[in-house]
C-alpha cells in the first residue's frame, strides 16, 4: 500500500470506530459484539499505523501518534480474558478517535 492508501485506511478505521461506538454506556455494557468490533478496529488501526510508520515514515518506533496506536493495539491483541477493562476501552474509544483523526489528517501533504 502507498502512504496515502495507508493514511486513508487508518482514517477509515478510526471513523468506523467512532461511528460504531454507542453513546450510551448501558448499550456498550449490553452489547458484547460491539465491544469486540471496537477492539478489532483498534487492533486494525494499530496495524495500519505501524505499517505507515515503518514503510512510509521510516521513523523511530517511539514517534507519536503511531507508537500510541501500536501500544494500544498490542494491549488489546495480546490480552487474556479478564485482563481488559471494558470501562476503560469505552472511555478511550469515546475520546481518542477524534483526537487521533485530527493528528493523522495533519500528516496529509
Amino acid at each position: 500500500m502507498t502512504g496515502d492508501e495507508l493514511l486513508d485506511a487508518l482514517i477509515d478505521t478510526l471513523e468506523q470506530l467512532a461511528a460504531i461506538l454507542p453513546g450510551d454506556k448501558v448499550v456498550w455494557d449490553a452489547e458484547p459484539t460491539i465491544r469486540l468490533a471496537v477492539e478489532r478496529l483498534w487492533i486494525t488501526a494499530g496495524n495500519v499505523a505501524e505499517a505507515y510508520r515503518k514503510d512510509v515514515l521510516d521513523a523511530d518506533p517511539g514517534v507519536e501518534p503511531w507508537s500510541e496506536l501500536v501500544a494500544y493495539r498490542n494491549k488489546l491483541a495480546h490480552a487474556l480474558p479478564g485482563d481488559l477493562s471494558t470501562d476503560r476501552i469505552y472511555v478511550d474509544s469515546r475520546a481518542d478517535p477524534v483526537r487521533l483523526l485530527a493528528r493523522i489528517r495533519d500528516e496529509r501533504p
